[in-house]
């Protein structure tokens, strides 16, 4: 693959790779607090709003990079594996749906501690598989776009 031909595929990952873990972040969050309301905790949306932008931030580092190196394995497998065919989508969704189940499972023996809360249990473990399902669909949209676009100016 040569750079050129390659800047399609990376534009699209990039942009996929943001709003997969910006999903993510958001659904972690979110079953977090839930679970803390199901206990009679009361969580304003104030609360809500201000935890879910501290864990945007503050899960990018490790969080952020994981989702990263998932992705990026998982579509370049996807677009090796749909090189000839026109529908990518599909396989481009179950990659990042699939990226997103490895990695936390992954996390676990690696790392002793599952660093999702979010995702320990199988209603948190599916939000997240849909933030990559959801990036994966993206990424197709952005990736045949970007490929028709460099088309178009050659």
């Amino acid at each position: 693959m040569q750079i050129h031909s390659a800047l399609p595929f990376f534009k699209a990952y990039f942009v996929s790779w943001i709003i997969t873990y910006l999903l993510a972040s958001i659904f972690h969050t979110q079953r977090v607090l839930h679970e803390l309301a199901e206990l009679d905790v009361v969580i304003s949306l104030a609360d809500r709003v201000s935890t879910t932008l501290d864990d945007i931030i503050g899960l990018l580092p490790k969080y952020g990079s994981a989702i990263a190196l998932a992705l990026l394995i998982a579509q370049l497998v996807a677009v090796i594996i749909t090189r000839r065919r026109a529908h990518v989508a599909p396989w481009t969704c179950l990659a990042g749906a699939i990226a997103m189940l490895v990695m936390l499972l992954a996390m676990q023996p690696i790392m002793n501690v599952t660093l999702i809360a979010g995702a320990r249990e199988a209603s948190g473990i599916a939000l997240q598989c849909l933030a990559g399902a959801i990036g994966g669909m993206l990424f197709a949209s952005l990736y045949g776009y970007f490929q028709s676009k460099q088309l178009r100016q050659e």
